[in-house]
């Protein structure tokens, strides 16, 4: 079976770059800040697979550049090289060399996404219901009734009482604002959905919540993720495989049983070793 998602070389740098950026940067420099020129390797060189209906791990520190690679994915941001190719039924997308109306669509229509901060994927200027009515619009679903009943069904499916679908998103708490998100990502039914930091600052009921919540869907739906957290019990419990980023490079990878139980590199030793 070909991998639904292939990325190769993915790069990201915050500034004017230089030539001597990545060789300057990354875990044997303890630095991704380039001392020639200031710029921020925030991702270098990354590359992995994810098959359709894998959840795949991506964990590291503050700054390891594992949000960047979802970002760049969801085109949050330009990456300044590298190539992905998204696989969806007979058709690939190198998703890098699309315009501005091609990535719009498949954001619309084939990602989903779920950021640790419910401002970025939450209009909080109106109600839950709309939100997920938002999404709904801009995949030919335009019955009034129609709509109202999918939203209700979704946010059913994530645990928030459809008696609330008209309250704005702000009145929530942050456990029912994330499982919004998750409504709203889910409404065209994504082959691929990208999870960043959902559980966060979140309680560990509220935390087990959610996981339950996405591990359901994944059972149910067959949709592929890319699970990005600094959270080994959440990598623990969700991911198949799992990249290690350091310093926005890749620094391990493998199965998640193989990498939390005998880790190679110093640096995954010590995450493990923090968590026992």
């Amino acid at each position: 079976m070909k991998p639904i998602l292939e990325v190769k070389g993915l790069t990201r740098i915050h500034g004017t770059e230089c030539p001597s950026c990545l060789d300057m940067t990354g875990p044997e420099h303890d630095t991704n800040v380039c001392p020639a020129c200031g710029s921020v390797v925030a991702a270098a060189n990354v590359s992995f697979s994810l098959q359709p209906g894998e959840i795949l791990g991506i964990m590291g520190e503050s700054g390891s550049g594992k949000s960047t690679v979802v970002k760049t994915l969801y085109f949050d941001q330009a990456p300044s090289r590298g190539s992905a190719i998204f696989r969806d039924g007979d058709q690939n997308h190198e998703l890098f060399n699309l315009n501005g109306a091609e990535q719009r669509w498949l954001r619309n229509h084939r990602f989903g996404m779920v950021y640790q901060n419910p401002n970025l994927g939450l209009n909080f200027g109106i109600s839950a219901g709309g939100n997920i009515a938002e999404r709904l619009l801009m995949n030919d679903l335009n019955h009034y009734g129609d709509i109202r009943r999918r939203a209700g069904e979704l946010l059913t499916r994530t645990d928030v009482m459809v008696s609330r679908m008209d309250e704005s998103p702000k009145q929530f708490s942050g456990g029912m604002q994330q499982r919004v998100q998750i409504a709203k990502a889910l409404a065209t039914r994504p082959p691929l959905l990208y999870l960043d930091e959902v559980t966060t600052g979140l309680d560990l009921s509220v935390q087990a919540r959610i996981l339950d919540l996405i591990l359901e869907i994944q059972h149910e739906l067959g949709t592929a993720m890319i699970v990005v957290t600094h959270d080994l019990g959440v990598i623990r419990l969700l991911a198949s495989r799992t990249l290690v980023m350091k310093y926005g490079r890749v620094i391990e990878s493998g199965l998640t049983d193989q990498i939390l139980e005998d880790p190679q590199q110093a640096y995954t030793q010590q995450l493990v070793a923090s968590t026992l």
